[in-house]
């Protein structure tokens, strides 16, 4: 097998580069790496992914790694990295007429080349072509190597891109196979380290379409014309049990040479985090393999779940899509990446109407949620208001995001409708309110077709409410009508208990102060229970039905009090009164000459308090009219009553001594 002229050519003159290049035989060319399977002959091109890896750092001769093979006519074609040795200036492309341009290369540094040997020229010349110091891309990046025909001219790609060709005269390889290898050329001996470099993807070319080699043999040897005596410790094994996944170096306990590096089936390998998936396993090259996932949905709760989304697919024949279950062509390894997507279930409810937007929802998505009314009657006069949903938005429709599972509700108020009917003025208060709330409900006027004596005058809200403005407390539907009656003018007349006319300032009818006169419903049976009579409630118990205006005599217990003072000899005395009234009110009077003196008209003759006469203090309390006399012993009265006093001494003293002279006697 031929190797690489480049790597020895490491003066900086081209005539040196020449001269060298006459001497290369007779070194060491040490090869290891895979050949393609005889399903890879008569092809139009081939390629290989390599791994670039520095620092490499050969002491003698150049490493290289690249991909070639003999083509139909024996001429040879190859592209690749190597790694120089030496730092100097390279020929930057030669052909058979020549070299145009140089290149440094730095030594232990890579750059790519490609290179060929015409048919039957058993010249050691080099034709082809090399890239710039470190042109092959970052330490353990793989980059793809290939070359290709377009009828006889074979074109030279790094990464897709063209970097040399040259005409051949055939275009196919005829009944020989591509070869990819690891090689330290122009070596004198076997102390140069090869890091481990990896080769996967190896591929040719036929009619147009590019396969992936279904299998491969190990090759461990020599390059054409190199020295033979040492034994190549370089060796060549698969990587990981992966079909077309080799590496090469020292210290690689390598396959044995012709050993099949591997075979024509390859692996499909299926990942999934939820449910079952069938379909994993190794298959034939170019085979249809059905794989699937058994379950498009896995609950992790009653509220969350992942959902099937499709198939990442990873590889030549490869599926990636949204179908569940699909076909892999077996042209590589190929994985399926089974991805789901995280859903979370939105419960959106609603007591009245209908409510939409409920389901699963992915996660971080936005939900929308409506309600389709606000308003829902359920039975006469009552009905169901919106009021908002319980994440706080008042409109019918609410969108948020979907961080987690969400339980979302319409919240109602029940509603009653308050209807008034008047057939006088306006009515105002009617309308819908919550349960439980307040009317406020009124008349614009209380009062019709007034005369002096005479009106139309509203008397109640259905029998039930008698003032024209007064508030309700809604329990159920309100259906109120305005009562109206004719009033009369009447005049209340206040009378004492003498029959004698008194003036009261305020009567109580029905319960309320009333003034004295004022307007009353005719045909309604009225309670007078008394009067304000000196700011006292003076009662009473009379009941009035009024038919027409007049006047209306009210008879209080008002009473009249006489008060008297004499001495015990009856002489009248001038005695004050000091009073209190049952209005708390107090009073002082003095009863004259005539020893008396009239309250006029006590509210129910009720007064209390003391008399006095000097030193002397006599109390009092008098109700209902009674009269009050009251005797005082005064000092004109104790002169005789002191007389008789000592008259009955001066006998009881008498009288004992006599009784002692009598007993002394006998």
């Amino acid at each position: 097998m031929r190797g690489f002229r480049i790597a020895y050519l490491a003066t900086a003159a081209l005539l040196a580069v020449i001269v060298l290049a006459q001497l290369s035989f007779g070194q060491y060319w040490f090869q290891s790496g895979a050949n393609a399977g005889s399903q890879a002959t008569y092809n139009n091109g081939a390629g290989v992914y390599i791994q670039t890896v520095v620092p490499q750092n050969p002491s003698s001769g150049a490493l290289g790694f690249w991909i070639g093979e003999t083509i139909q006519n024996g001429a040879f074609v190859q592209v690749g990295y190597e790694v120089p040795n030496t730092s100097g200036d390279y020929p930057k492309t030669c052909d058979a007429s020549g070299c145009n341009g140089t290149v440094f290369l730095e030594a232990g540094h890579p750059a790519w080349f490609w290179e060929y040997f015409p048919a039957g020229n058993s010249s050691t010349s080099f034709y082809g072509g090399v890239g710039q110091s470190d042109s092959v891309g970052a330490n353990g990046t793989f980059n793809m190597y290939s070359f290709s025909s377009d009828g006889d001219t074979w074109n030279f790609y790094f990464n897709g891109q063209r970097i040399g060709s040259a005409n051949l005269g055939v275009s196919t390889s005829g009944p020989y196979v591509p070869s990819a290898y690891a090689e330290l050329a122009d070596a004198n001996n076997t102390n140069t380290f090869m890091k481990t470099v990896m080769f996967k993807n190896m591929s040719y070319m036929k009619n147009g379409v590019q396969h992936l080699l279904q299998s491969a043999t190990a090759y461990i040897g020599y390059g054409t014309g190199s020295k033979t005596s040492i034994a190549n410790p370089y060796g060549v094994k698969e990587v990981g049990g992966y079909a077309n996944y080799f590496e090469v170096g020292s210290g690689v306990q390598s396959a044995h040479n012709g050993a099949v590096l591997w075979t024509s089936v390859y692996h499909l390998q299926l990942s999934s985090p939820f449910g079952n998936v069938t379909g994993s396993g190794y298959y034939p090259t170019f085979s249809a393999v059905n794989f699937s996932v058994q379950q498009p949905y896995v609950y992790i709760t009653p509220s969350e779940r992942v959902v099937f989304a499709g198939w990442q697919g990873e590889g030549a024949g490869s599926y990636t899509g949204t179908s569940g279950s699909a076909t892999a062509q077996m042209i590589d390894n190929v994985t399926e990446i089974a991805k789901w997507n995280l859903e979370y279930y939105v419960n959106a409810t609603s007591q009245f109407s209908n409510v939409s937007g409920s389901g699963w929802y992915s996660a971080n998505s936005t939900a929308k949620i409506s309600l389709a009314n606000s308003i829902v009657d359920t039975a006469a006069g009552t009905r169901e208001l919106f009021s908002g949903w319980n994440n706080g938005v008042s409109s019918l429709n609410t969108s948020f995001a979907v961080l987690g599972p969400v339980n979302v509700s319409a919240r109602w108020q029940k509603q009653y409708l308050v209807s008034l009917n008047t057939s006088l003025g306006m009515a105002s208060g009617a309308g819908w309110y919550d349960a439980g709330g307040s009317a406020r409900i009124s008349l614009n006027n209380d009062y019709f077709n007034s005369t002096n004596t005479t009106r139309i005058a509203f008397y109640s809200w259905n029998g039930i409410y008698y003032n024209s403005s007064t508030t309700i407390t809604v329990n159920s539907p309100v259906s109120l009508a305005a009562a109206f009656k004719r009033q009369h003018l009447v005049k209340f007349s206040a009378l004492d208990s003498d029959g004698d006319k008194i003036n009261a300032t305020y009567f109580v009818v029905d319960g309320r102060d009333t003034p004295s006169s004022t307007m009353l419903f005719d045909g309604v049976p009225y309670s007078i229970t008394g009067a304000y009579y000196k700011g006292v409630l003076v009662t009473t118990d009379i009941t009035a039905n009024i038919s027409s205006s007049g006047t209306i005599p009210v008879k209080l217990p008002v009473y009249s009090v006489r008060m008297s003072a004499q001495s015990l000899f009856k002489a009248p005395l001038n005695a004050s009164a000091h009073l209190t009234f049952q209005n708390g009110t107090s009073y002082t009077i003095y009863l004259g000459p005539t020893g008396s003196a009239m309250l006029l008209d006590v509210p129910f003759g009720n007064v209390s308090g003391y008399m006095r006469y000097g030193q002397l203090q006599e109390p009092f309390s008098v109700a209902a009219g009674n009269q009050v006399a009251l005797t005082f012993i005064t000092p004109i009265d104790a002169a005789p009553i002191i007389a008789v006093i000592a008259v009955m001494l001066l006998y009881e003293v008498f009288h004992r001594r006599r009784y002692r002279r009598l007993q002394s006697q006998s």
